[in-house]
This record gives C-alpha cells, sequence and structure tokens, in this order.
C-alpha cells in the first residue's frame, strides 16, 4: 500500500532482511483486528451507572452538560459535548453506557490507527509487519491506564483519538503528501480536536517545525501555496466548534460555567483559567515524587518486555529514513510526560496517555529491529514477537479487573438517596466537585426532583453563577446585592428563603472519598 503521489513513503525498505512482501498481506489486517480485539475488551466493561473510578469524577458534570445542551467546566469541550450528545442517541444501555461506549469505540479506533501508522510507516507489509503492527496498537490500546480511560465517562478516551490524529497528519505533512481531500480531512478533526482537551496543544511546536519549513520552501520555489491555506482553513473550520458554547450560553442551561456570552466569561472558560495555577506548582520534593511514580507507571502500562522494546526502538538507530519520526515521537513523549509530571492534581496521570502513544511506536520498532538479529540461522524477532503477544495477551484478565469501573456506583446512589429524601421544596448546599456532579447529572440530566433547588457554595462567588442560578431558580429570593464576598453569598440564601428546609453535603477525604448529608 503506498500513498499516492510519494513513491517512498511505501515502507518495504524499511526492514533489513529479505522480508519482500506477500500479496495478501498488502491490506493491514492488523489493525482491524487491533480495533475488534480492544473493543471487545472495552464495551464488557462499561458501567451502567454513573461511577467515580479511573479518575472518573467528572462524569456527572459531563453527562449533566451534554443532557441540558449546557457548557460543561473549563475548558468547555464543546467537541466532547456534540458527540457526547450524537451518542445518547443509540438506542441500547442507559445513559452512562451510552456515554462510556464514546470512550470505547474512540479508544479502539485509535488503537487501530496506531497499528496502521506502525504497519505503514515502520514494517514490512509482510506477516512480520503485520505482527508488528499488532504487537505495538494492542501494547498501548491494553495498557492499563488506557484502558481505564476507555471504560468511563471522560473525555481521555476522545483525546486518546485526536493524539493519533495529530501523529497521522503531522506525519503525512512532514512526508511531504499533498492530496489535498483526505490531508484536509485530517487538519479538520484536528482543529476539532482543540474543543476536546486543551494539551492537544502540546502538539503546535511539533506542527510548526514540520510545516514551516515545508512553507518556506514553497515561497522560495514560487509554487502555489493554495495546499497551505486549505490546510489552514479547514484547521480553523474545525476550531470553530468553541463558537458552540456562546450560542449554548444565551439559553442560560444549568449546567452554564463562566456563561461564556461575554468575551470575558468564553476566555475564562476556553483558557482553563481556573486550572493554571496547578501547571508546575509542585514542590521540588513533590517533583521527584512524582518523577519516580512517572518511571513506575511507565513499567506497568507495557511490563518489562515492552519496556525493553521501548528502549530499544527509543535509542537505536537503524540508519535509516524512519529515524525522522524520532524528534516527533520525542517531542509527544516528552511535553506530555513532562506536563503529566508537572500538573499538580491527583489524576494527572491521565495526561500520559498520548505519551505512551510514542511509546507504543517505539515498542513496535524495537520488536521490527529484533528481525535484524539471528542466532543459528534463526531470526530472533520471531521469537521476541511471540513473546509479547504472549505476554499482552497474558495479562489481560489482571488489567480487567484493575480497570473494571462497575463495581464503584456509589456516587449515583448517593445523588438518588439525597434526592429522595430531601424534603419537598429543600435548598441543597453542596461544597465540592464530589457531591455536585452526581446531584447535577441525577437533578438536572434525569429531571429528579424538580422541587429542590441545588446551590453550589464555592460558585456562589463567581457573578456568572449567580446569574445561571437566578434564571433557573426564579422562585427563590436573592441577596440584593453582589458584593458579598466568597461563598457568604450562597450562605445567606438558607435566611432568605426562611420557609425552606436546607440540606448540607460534605466530602470528606482523610482516607478514601466519601459524601455525606445532613438535612434540617
Amino acid at each position: 500500500m503506498k500513498l499516492r503521489g510519494d513513491s517512498r513513503v511505501s515502507p518495504r525498505h524499511l526492514f533489513h532482511s529479505n522480508g519482500r512482501g506477500s500479496p495478501g498481506l498488502e491490506f493491514p489486517y492488523s489493525a482491524v483486528v487491533v480495533f475488534l480485539v480492544l473493543s471487545t475488551l472495552y464495551i464488557p466493561l462499561l458501567p451502567l451507572e454513573l461511577t467515580r473510578a479511573n479518575f472518573g469524577g467528572d462524569g456527572g458534570d459531563f453527562l449533566a452538560a451534554i443532557l441540558t445542551h449546557g457548557v460543561a467546566h473549563p475548558g468547555g469541550y464543546p467537541t466532547y459535548l456534540l458527540l457526547g450528545e450524537a451518542f445518547q442517541f443509540i438506542p441500547l444501555g442507559t445513559i452512562p453506557w451510552r456515554g462510556a461506549l464514546l470512550s470505547a469505540i474512540s479508544t479502539a479506533f485509535a488503537g487501530g490507527l496506531v497499528s496502521l501508522w506502525v504497519w505503514h510507516f515502520l514494517s514490512p507489509h509482510s506477516l512480520s509487519g503485520q505482527v508488528i503492527s499488532l504487537i505495538a496498537g494492542l501494547a498501548w490500546g491494553s495498557a492499563p491506564l488506557v484502558w481505564s480511560q476507555a471504560v468511563i465517562v471522560e473525555v481521555h478516551g476522545l483525546q486518546a483519538l485526536m493524539a493519533v490524529i495529530w501523529l497521522w497528519w503531522v506525519t503525512l505533512l512532514r512526508k511531504g503528501v499533498r492530496h489535498t481531500g483526505g490531508v484536509s480531512f485530517l487538519s479538520w478533526i484536528a482543529g476539532l480536536s482543540l474543543g476536546n482537551h486543551l494539551t492537544i496543544f502540546l502538539f503546535i511546536p511539533a506542527l510548526i517545525a514540520t510545516i514551516l519549513p515545508l512553507i518556506l520552501k514553497d515561497f522560495r520555489g514560487r509554487q502555489k501555496l493554495k495546499f497551505w491555506l486549505v490546510q489552514g482553513l479547514t484547521f480553523l473550520l474545525g476550531a470553530s466548534v468553541y463558537l458552540l458554547l456562546p450560542l449554548r450560553a444565551q439559553m442560560y442551561p444549568p449546567i452554564n460555567w463562566g456563561n461564556p456570552q461575554s468575551w470575558e466569561g468564553f476566555w475564562w472558560v476556553v483558557s482553563g483559567q481556573p486550572y493554571r495555577g496547578l501547571v508546575f506548582h509542585t514542590s521540588v520534593e513533590g517533583m521527584l515524587e512524582r518523577i519516580s511514580a512517572w518511571a513506575r507507571i511507565l513499567l506497568e502500562q507495557f511490563g518489562l518486555p515492552g519496556l525493553v522494546l521501548g528502549v530499544l526502538g527509543a535509542v537505536i538507530s537503524d540508519h535509516d529514513k524512519v529515524d525522522r519520526f524520532q524528534g516527533l515521537l520525542l517531542w509527544v513523549f516528552g511535553s506530555f510526560s513532562a506536563f503529566a509530571i508537572g500538573y499538580d492534581t491527583p489524576d494527572s496521570l491521565v495526561y500520559l496517555i498520548p505519551a505512551l502513544l510514542a511509546g507504543a511506536v517505539w515498542v513496535g520498532k524495537g520488536a521490527m529491529l529484533t528481525f535484524q538479529w539471528h542466532w543459528r540461522g534463526w531470526r530472533l524477532g520471531w521469537l521476541v514477537s511471540i513473546g509479547m503477544l504472549v505476554f499482552l495477551l497474558g495479562r489481560l484478565p489482571e488489567t480487567a479487573r484493575q480497570v473494571d469501573p462497575r463495581m464503584e456506583t456509589e456516587v449515583e446512589q448517593f445523588a438518588r438517596e439525597v434526592l429522595q429524601k430531601a424534603p419537598t421544596g429543600a435548598l441543597i448546599l453542596t461544597e465540592a466537585d464530589e457531591d455536585t456532579f452526581p446531584l447535577w447529572y441525577a437533578h438536572f440530566g434525569l429531571g429528579e426532583r424538580p422541587d429542590v433547588q441545588i446551590i453550589v457554595l464555592p460558585l456562589t462567588q463567581f457573578l456568572w453563577y449567580r446569574e445561571t442560578l437566578r434564571h433557573i431558580y426564579p422562585d427563590l429570593h436573592w441577596p440584593s446585592t453582589d458584593d458579598l464576598a466568597g461563598s457568604a453569598w450562597g450562605e445567606a440564601l438558607p435566611g432568605l428563603n426562611a420557609g425552606r428546609p436546607v440540606c448540607r453535603t460534605h466530602v470528606e477525604r482523610e482516607y478514601q472519598i466519601q459524601v455525606r448529608y445532613e438535612c434540617r
């Protein structure tokens, strides 16, 4: 299989043995197998109820925003919300199950594209090439961290797919492929990916380093720059998905973070302003601990055999054109690793998923390199590859037990219990994400207990939240001034609405997260 217009793209010459391709192996069967295997692994583990497992605590906020056509927490996630709404039309399962299905299908498809990338650009079109690309795709898709995000309601499953799309797009540009249709479709998807998670911006330096020399070369050669103009326009067209946020905000949905109708509110949401202080905010001691944890996590993802192959693929050069991808892979691995280490939250390890993408490619390349080694007339590559596949398949049951989110559904049970036992017309005052998001999902998303009012005390410091509350709860009495600082504005509500019962929730994090409530 070759990309038209660039005869150099065929990867057969990258294989340093007599590895002529077989006519029946020109189709990337391994990519299809990876997609089917990963789908079979992911879908049976999808939860039927809302869960906090695998760092999925934001699932209630996402589902509430999806069901109410609202605006999720910064940075807004318009691409994820649109696709999440589309998946809710699937006539199967429950609402959380369909939300997690988006993650599962996205991650499985991403695994297939990883396998296809390795097959197309690194390995020969032969049986050994199919095995090499199969190893890369399964090593990435079955990694515990990747698998954990593929079975919950979160953005990181879709982010995994977007990262692979970026890898393909930048690679094709670097290879000089100029077929406007296919490459421009990838540029449109790359623009859309900006509306999924802001960390995708870490690919921008790699993109600039790739296209700037090519644009300058075309300009000096007086060639038409139409191709680059089309790439820019399709990219901006995809990024325009952010315009969805102010349009939604005008309807004052109950989930309306930042109320992005104004430029100030829009920028507050899309820039992730509340979280900026968390970037590289850890102490030196904390940073060293995180680096140590990073090394352990890498070992857990690919196992010792995969780590050895990955190191081989990363550090050993085969003195061929394949190594011009090393700079791109090193940037992806290094930038996302640095962000995961420096972002001061307990769940920051999920940002390693694109870094694991580069690691899986190196695992495939390492397996490919072993085919150059012989022992008594035997190619060691076959022994290494078969051994790696046995290792990957053998650890699947344990990884499945490790990442299974179906047993941690106490958050939805908590929300149901609070709403069932709350007195008629109660004010429910919450204090954190852990108690707020499940209640938002049940109250706003599912429409349960429309007679109660949920007030998130920490958010009452923001004018945009106060304005949203006035629109969704017009019958309440509000403070006559907005000069009250912090949560004092919210704490004033029980006194101003003295005829209403009050329920308060409390989050305890001493050993594990527990949420309690009391009503009076």
